[in-house]
């Protein structure tokens, strides 16, 4: 083969030059790298929406419409992959050693979108709005019993407020500094009815983003970038929220680029199908299917025997099985996630049992009277619970409860409703059995206490309706006010314990976790421990930052 000629010098120099052209993006990405800044931007990223609510303050629907909200406003402290509190609208935070002082050191040069200045007055005003304005009547997760906690909020110097408590609250990070959304005051100061203000001026926010568009009625909401944002322009430059009531189908036809899987049911096969063209990302659950009693409705409902023989006759692994495709584990009867770092040892299994079961319902007389093979209440009168559900879940859920129940004798009637009337009853105390269905079960364990207290105050649709145990009500509060962590985890093991022996809720199932994702769309995707509604699509920390901790 004949070779080529030798290049002469001054193609030689060409070459050189033309690399080092070549070689500029790749040197001037790892100086940029090098300096912190980031590079690497996703300028669409699509995401199944859903009726959230209005995303204000005041007008969100559930965790998810907070999520949504958290793109628009932000609060004193965040959280990322770790799970521990971050940094975010402040740089510094201590606590007093006696635990009734909390003091934050704001960040420097943070705006409203509309170019105002978020102060130390910023902060102060939205805690009087929330106890003592009209915002103290709002339904919202993150006011609630704000002001039975916090006496009072002082600014200390421009940039620097101080929490005083009404005494010692455990859970202030998560609880308060993570969720309290801060309202800028030379707008809400004029506002009287915060659930009816939909002014454009009540999505002025601190935020990541700025609402361009929303559809209520088709689920479909559309941020983009806030380009002075105090953390530097978003990575993620637009954030998409569609119609997608299938999740999979919508990855698969690339209409969304993640799916969350939660309660669906889905076959392995299709996943691992997806799986062949989509990045997974898995991790245990910390949202649960529970059966609620209400208390409240007399016998036998109050009788922790009957709620105990409704748990050994409902067969929780063939439920999961059936409904999960194996993609989940029974839930604790102590009321936190499986997996929970406080989850207390060697609680009660209740695994399936229906002989312990029946012989449960016949000591507290609810027997086959007539031999008809459905039991009667001790009285002789007929006895056919009605078990809520919501439109949703699967209505597969409540049908194979009724199977369970059906063979230890006890014929319950299905009542389906919307989400926001299954929500309204079970808040209410409108309902004898409820399958419901929601998150927070990795939160912080104080969890527990607005669960199931018959003291607290923050009734909600998965309170524990009609229950009142003192011991227990005892510790609760107790725990709220322990700064010790090692103290603190004995104390909630023991209500532990007291709720998975009454069992006013039976905590059906626990989905493991499942992202399925696009990654050349966009790859640092994350779960956050404690927060179900951030999913594994859903932190903002994740579309600002591009990164999985810190900044």
């Amino acid at each position: 083969m004949r070779q080529l000629p030798n290049v002469n010098k001054a193609q030689n120099w060409l070459l050189r030059v033309l690399v080092l052209f070549a070689l500029c993006p790749f040197f001037l990405l790892r100086a940029e790298a090098a300096q912190g800044q980031r590079s690497i931007k996703t300028e669409r990223l699509r995401l199944a929406g859903g009726d959230f609510g209005y995303p204000s303050p005041f007008g969100y629907i559930r965790g998810p419409g907070m999520i949504q909200t958290s793109y628009l406003f932000d609060t004193l402290l965040w959280t990322d992959s770790t799970g521990k509190p971050i940094p975010w609208l402040a740089t510094k935070w201590e606590r007093s050693a006696d635990g009734l002082e909390w003091r934050f050191s704001l960040r420097r040069g943070v705006k409203w979108h509309d170019g105002e200045p978020l102060t130390a007055d910023d902060i102060a005003f939205t805690f009087q709005y929330m106890t003592e304005g009209p915002g103290r009547k709002a339904p919202v997760l993150h006011a609630r019993g704000l002001s039975q906690i916090v006496e009072n909020v002082k600014i200390e110097a421009p940039d620097q407020v101080i929490f005083r408590l009404r005494r010692p609250f455990a859970p202030f990070e998560e609880s308060i500094a993570e969720k309290l959304f801060i309202i800028p005051k030379h707008i809400w100061s004029d506002v009287d009815d915060p659930l009816k203000y939909r002014s454009a001026k009540a999505l002025i926010g601190s935020g990541p983003y700025q609402l361009k568009s929303f559809d209520e009625t088709a689920g479909s909401y559309l941020y983009v970038a806030n380009d002075s944002y105090f953390l530097g322009p978003p990575v993620v430059r637009r954030l998409e929220f569609v119609p997608a009531p299938d999740q999979l189908l919508a990855l698969q036809r690339r209409e969304i680029d993640a799916a969350d899987l939660l309660e669906e049911a889905t076959p392995d096969q299709q996943v691992r199908s997806l799986a062949r063209n989509f990045q997974e990302l898995s991790g245990s659950g910390d949202w649960n299917l529970a059966l609620h009693f209400n208390l409240a409705k007399g016998f036998p409902f109050n009788d922790k025997r009957f709620r105990q023989a409704i748990a050994y006759a409902v067969n929780r692994r063939d439920l999961i099985k059936r409904l999960l495709f194996g993609r989940g584990e029974p839930g604790s009867p102590g009321g936190l996630a499986p997996g929970h770092p406080y989850a207390a040892k060697g609680l009660p299994a209740y695994d399936w049992n229906p002989a312990r079961a029946a012989m449960l319902l016949d000591e507290i007389g609810i027997k086959d009277l007539d031999k008809d093979g459905i039991r009667e209440l001790p009285d002789g009168s007929r006895f056919r619970p009605e078990l809520q559900t919501s439109a949703r879940f699967t209505i597969k859920s409540a049908e194979l409860v009724k199977e369970y129940l059906r063979h230890i004798g006890i014929e319950v009637v299905i009542k389906a409703q919307d989400r926001a009337s299954a929500d309204a009853a079970a808040e209410s105390g409108n309902y004898a059995m409820a399958l419901v269905g929601y998150g927070g079960i990795m939160a912080d364990p104080d969890f527990l206490r607005e669960h199931y207290s018959s003291a607290s105050k923050s009734r909600s649709f998965f309170s524990a309706y009609g229950y009142d145990n003192p011991n227990f009500d005892k510790l609760a509060a107790k725990q709220l006010i322990s700064v010790d962590p090692n103290d603190r985890r004995k104390i909630v093991a023991e209500m532990q314990r007291i709720i998975a022996d009454d069992l006013p809720i039976i905590s059906l199932y626990v989905p493991y976790r499942l992202t399925l994702y696009n990654q050349r769309v966009f790859e640092d995707w994350y779960y956050t421990p404690g927060c179900s509604p951030c999913r594994g699509t859903r932190n903002k920390h994740m579309f600002v930052t591009g990164k999985k901790t810190g900044f």
